[in-house]
């Protein structure tokens, strides 16, 4: 993988009303196939997930967060629609429901930005509100 590019990811999740932000600079790759976008990179320990890869892929209304490695996770976010995903922790496997509430790609061949809101539930509980900012620049 050619890490050519720069990738600021900001990262806020509201779980029972108390917010916490996450803020990762790294470099990376980023192409388009198909239509579809895909920024790839490497997890580090400011995002918990630290010896994991993670690959997102971007198309107009909707996008997948693939994390292999330590700690695997598949999460389709598509707005207006529920999907359920497997997502690996440090405490152990969970299936979720991903329910996407927006998406917003501003994204070209040159990079650029995606946002992400999504919703994750758990027994038609709400587990945590979710958002990812993500911006692309070639280095």
């Amino acid at each position: 993988m050619k890490e050519n590019y720069l990738i600021n990811l900001h990262s806020s999740i509201i779980t029972d009303g108390e917010p916490e932000t996450i803020d990762l600079t790294t470099t990376g790759s980023f192409y388009e196939k198909d239509g579809k976008y895909y920024v790839c990179y490497k997890e580090s320990e400011a995002t918990g997930f630290e010896g994991s890869m993670t690959t997102v892929k971007v198309w107009d209304n909707g996008a997948s967060i693939t994390r292999f490695g330590r700690h695997k996770s598949c999460l389709m976010i598509e707005k207006g629609i529920t999907n359920l995903c497997n997502y690996d922790t440090p405490a152990g496997s969970l299936v979720l429901d991903i329910n996407g509430v927006e998406i917003t790609n501003n994204l070209s061949k040159k990079g650029g930005d995606i946002n992400l809101s999504y919703t994750l539930n758990s027994g038609g509980l709400l587990i945590s509100e979710n958002s990812i900012k993500m911006n692309i620049r070639e280095l």
